[in-house]
């Protein structure tokens, strides 16, 4: 058995999933942290398929990019769960997690997590591999870089919440673009996409699996802004 974990957003999930078949699959949305939420949903999701914690083989975690606080919360958990049990564990990204969610034949997918900043954590998927890798970048030059990367005018199917900054502009380059609607990835394919990596042997031990930022924390701008200052 693999669970799943994701905490990229502002919900909780986890997946346990037997040989690639969901067993069971919960999803929280609560003004609680994920901190709160992540292990009392754990126990439940245990429970109620009446498994135990020693009997996973295997841990996949969402590793962003995402919520910054959150994202560690999952990873963090993931690791503890790993160290204690001796579980391998797979970090993989939320902008994969979220291509396989909407499009498991990942043929045409685009990956786009609102940003902030009028920016975007962006990935394009072409016949399963990454024609665009996870990035950080503005919806113009998303729609560029796409403009590039597509061998014809195919139609591409859209998912995460950083869908609805792009309409426009993908229209106006004449590019077919439908959002799925779907926000967050589905803690089911992270577990799913775990067991097929690890039954490859393709796991990250424990220590590797880390949040993925593609921008720096806030706390890091102010404090490089603050010596430079002193400087």
């Amino acid at each position: 058995m693999v669970l799943g974990i994701e905490t990229s957003g502002a919900s909780t999930g986890l997946a346990l999933t037997d040989s690639g078949t969901v067993v069971a699959e919960l999803v929280e949305d609560s003004s609680c942290t994920h901190n709160e939420v992540l292990m009392p949903l754990l126990d439940r999701l245990l429970k109620g398929a009446g498994a135990n914690v020693r009997e996973l083989s295997g841990i996949g975690v969402d590793i962003g990019p995402g919520m910054f606080t959150s994202l560690r919360v999952g990873t963090s958990t993931a690791k503890g769960l790993a160290v204690a049990h001796r579980i391998p564990v797979f970090g993989m990204s939320s902008l994969w997690g979220l291509a396989r969610t909407a499009l498991p034949t990942l043929d045409g997918v685009l990956s786009l997590i609102d940003a902030r900043k009028h920016q975007v954590h962006a990935a394009l998927y072409l016949g399963g591999h990454p024609a665009i890798p996870p990035s950080l970048m503005s919806p113009e030059e998303l729609v560029s870089a796409v403009e590039k990367s597509l061998p014809s005018r195919i139609k591409l199917v859209a998912a995460g919440n950083g869908a609805s900054m792009c309409v426009e502009l993908f229209a106006a380059a004449g590019i077919v673009f439908e959002s799925t609607g779907i926000d967050l990835p589905s803690p089911a394919v992270i577990a799913i996409e775990a067991g097929e990596q690890m039954a490859r042997g393709q796991t990250d031990g424990t220590a590797p699996v880390e949040p993925l930022y593609l921008r720096r924390t806030d706390a890091e701008l102010n404090r490089e802004h603050k010596l430079g200052s002193k400087g």
